[in-house]
């Protein structure tokens, strides 16, 4: 099986793959609004989060959809993601849904 039959498929198991916000990225002073920190506990089998990098996700909170980019690993389980528009904090509260669409 060649190197691109393999991430296509990999890239099939991803779309529609939902997970959950686990904090805005935090540095010394202050909250960074624009990149949140994403937990994929639903991983299907043979995919890491490292295959999550470059992926575009949107988050639907209310009746607003905020998308944005998977651009690095944040730990084993976890993956850092910019947005384009600041988040606001009650998209931590955890009624928000967090999908992978692209």
């Amino acid at each position: 099986m060649t190197q691109q039959s393999t991430q296509k498929r990999i890239e099939n198991k991803l779309i529609g793959l939902e997970g959950v916000i686990v904090n805005f990225r935090i540095g010394n002073k202050s909250p960074r609004f624009r990149q949140v920190i994403l937990r994929f506990d639903n991983l299907p089998p043979g995919v890491k989060p490292d295959n999550l990098i470059g992926h575009v996700v949107e988050i639907q909170w209310k009746k607003k959809r905020f998308r944005g980019r998977i651009y690095k690993k944040h730990g084993k389980k976890a993956v850092r993601a910019i947005f384009n528009k600041g988040l606001p904090g009650q998209v931590l509260l955890g009624n928000t849904k967090v999908v992978v669409i692209k």
